[in-house]
């Protein structure tokens, strides 16, 4: 069944045990699991949490039957999430969404899933399944998400100011929260938080940083790259953002160069883009469109996802995986260009 990401809060989603959370929106996929989660145990209590790769499964699917179907000593809830799921688990999905399961719950989370995609038409068609596809938000959500964190607080922002933060977040909701707080904590009793507070208190946030890390990289500009990456210290978590911050601009150079094969004027397909490309950037995105053929940043793509899951089994390592990542695309601009 397929369910709109804005009304998972106002179902009754008792009646199943399966999810699949896909889309290029990793902080609203963040925000649904979370709902889901919470709508669950308020109602059966808490669910202890697992978490595997599709790789893991694939490999050892006798023990993830065993940790589905068996039963616990202390009645334990199991809560399982399974990462970048393809169709390659169309075959186990079937099996185990057909039989009786108990104090179980699986969200089945992915990127972006063709509509042919066979594990979403299953979700999409079978009432017992819930689908939630997560597409980037507009500025009309990131504006909600403002007002949501502020509205319990005495703080008022300007228009001006809003876009601003929007702006440095990169349209991302995960970075905009983080930024919102660092205002909230800026200024506690204070009403009016001016613009150039904002623009102060925002200057220097990794969010905006990485942002013009990955453009430069994008563009091939490898003196820039070298000399920002000397003048800052980076940790394992900003590095976590910025590969995250590249995938988004990577998905998107690769919707606007499909896009392009159709529509030849890139301002038209800029005004088609959501979230909107922002003014400050469009002349560094019709670079890229000419810089990059759609091999290349899929290749980017399937690099980024090798990347993150390297960072995260170690940790020690993370500052040179990214840093010769960075400076592999940057090279790659010079030699393919």
């Amino acid at each position: 069944m397929l369910i709109k990401s804005y009304e998972i809060s106002k179902k009754d989603l008792n009646f199943s045990s399966f999810f699949l959370i896909y889309g290029e929106n990793i902080g609203l996929k963040q925000d649904i699991i979370k709902s889901v989660l919470e709508l669950k145990e308020k109602r059966n209590g808490k669910y202890k949490l697992f978490k595997f790769e599709e790789e893991e499964i694939i490999k050892n699917q006798n023990n993830f039957f065993n940790l589905i179907f068996s039963g616990s000593l202390f009645d334990e809830k199991k809560a399982i999430f399974i990462t970048r799921t393809t169709d390659k688990l169309f075959n186990l999905i079937c099996e185990i969404s057909k039989k009786d399961v108990k104090d179980i719950l699986i969200f089945f989370k992915s990127d972006q899933l063709e509509k042919k995609s066979k594990i979403r038409n299953l979700f999409e068609k079978d009432k017992n399944l819930v689908c939630v596809a997560c597409y980037q938000d507009n500025n009309f959500d990131l504006i909600k998400i403002i007002n949501d964190e502020i509205k319990q607080t005495k703080i008022k922002l300007s228009t001006e100011s809003i876009n601003l933060l929007i702006e440095r977040a990169s349209g991302d909701r995960n970075n905009l929260r983080n930024e919102v707080n660092k205002l909230k904590s800026f200024a506690l009793n204070k009403q009016m938080v001016s613009y150039d507070q904002v623009k102060e208190l925002t200057n220097m946030v990794g969010n905006y940083q990485n942002d013009y890390i990955v453009n430069i990289c994008l563009n091939g500009d490898k003196k820039k790259l070298n000399k920002i990456l000397r003048e800052n210290n980076f940790s394992f978590e900003d590095f976590l953002i910025l590969l995250k911050i590249f995938s988004k601009k990577i998905h998107r150079l690769l919707k606007i160069k499909i896009f392009n094969r159709l529509e030849k004027n890139l301002d038209q397909i800029f005004n088609q883009i959501r979230p909107p490309i922002f003014w400050k950037e469009k002349e560094d995105v019709k670079k890229q469109v000419r810089l990059w053929n759609e091999k290349k940043l899929n290749l980017i793509i399937k690099k980024i996802n090798e990347i993150e899951l390297n960072c995260k089994k170690n940790h020690e390592l993370s500052t040179n995986i990214t840093l010769d990542f960075l400076s592999t695309v940057c090279n790659e601009v010079n030699n393919y260009s």
